[in-house]
């Protein structure tokens, strides 16, 4: 199939949401990503036919193409540093299946093994390193998974416009069986309101994401800055458990970002197994500034994850 002639990987996700709907109504969470990959390609003439977690360094995941006859498998990582991503990570790889994989048929196979790669290996972030492609693909098997374990109007009705607290995230990590981390970037991508992830180890933001209303008034947040001494993230679980994990309200002068400085609350989870924090940070309403136009986010997990040239801004010159 051409490149052309693909779906896009929110259009696949959407129609396969819409099946789960029809087929299991509300018991289709969590999605069963497996038995859905199984379902799903058994009627082509490359089906996946292994799917199975294996505990090897250096790789999150691969789609990978059976030698002797036509077919795929999914492997992905049980490492311990990998735990809350296996489910993701499959998903990620049934996205290049569905979106980015050669289909593969006998002919591929004139000498009894197949002829050359086609393999999907999936690697941690690596800064600077993915050409375009690679990077293209990558984001698209994310947006993939991500739409498909936790479809934007569902995850909206259980919002349900509340302000985000530690039990909403726990409720939201429970129903569709994904990581924190996956939840939150999930919120920060569809909600309205003015908002930001921030995560950081060793007092240092490793990267963040802005939602829309919030990166047009200013709030971009850069990988390698300084988390805050008054902030939750730098008193650290004293601070946050103190407050029965709601968002604490902090004034003005404690996150600063390109334009300044306001009132904030701010909700942080502390992963003492991985040595990190993931900061939520809910801003007021809209400060009087001139909006930025035309332009989409970006923010640093795009940048850690982008090999483009950039100028002297740190925004990309092009992607």
């Amino acid at each position: 199939m051409s490149d052309s002639g693909r779906k896009t990987p929110k259009r696949a996700a959407s129609d396969l949401t819409v099946l789960l709907r029809t087929v299991l109504g509300e018991d289709r969470f969590p999605v069963d990503v497996e038995a859905l990959a199984r379902e799903v390609s058994r009627n082509n003439e490359d089906p996946i036919a292994t799917i199975k977690g294996v505990d090897i360094d250096g790789f999150e995941g691969m789609l990978r193409a059976r030698r002797k006859k036509p077919g795929w498998q999914i492997l992905y990582n049980t490492q311990p540093r990998y735990r809350g991503r296996e489910r993701f990570t499959l998903a990620h790889e049934f996205g290049h299946y569905l979106l980015h994989r050669r289909p593969l048929t006998a002919d591929d196979y004139g000498d009894g093994e197949l002829s050359d790669g086609a393999d999907f290996e999936c690697l941690p972030l690596r800064a600077n390193e993915w050409v375009d492609a690679e990077m293209e693909r990558e984001e698209a098997a994310d947006t993939f998974a991500s739409y498909l374990l936790m479809p934007i109007d569902d995850y909206r009705d259980q919002v349900n416009g509340e302000e985000m607290t530690r039990a909403l995230l726990d409720h939201v990590t429970d129903r569709y069986s994904v990581s924190l981390l996956a939840a939150v970037r999930k919120w920060i991508e569809f909600t309205d309101t003015r908002a930001a992830m921030v995560v950081a180890r060793d007092g240092f933001a490793l990267w963040g994401r802005a939602s829309t209303a919030a990166y047009k008034t200013g709030i971009f947040v850069r990988s390698g800055m300084p988390i805050p001494d008054g902030s939750i993230a730098a008193l650290g679980t004293t601070a946050q458990y103190a407050e029965d994990d709601q968002a604490i309200a902090l004034p003005a002068d404690v996150w600063t970002f390109s334009r300044g400085s306001e009132p904030i609350r701010e909700l942080t989870i502390f992963s003492e197994r991985l040595g990190m924090s993931v900061s939520l940070l809910q801003f007021e309403k809209a400060p009087s500034v001139s909006e930025i136009e035309e332009e989409e986010p970006w923010d640093t997990y795009d940048q850690f994850t982008s090999s483009s040239d950039r100028d002297a801004s740190g925004r990309p010159s092009s992607r």
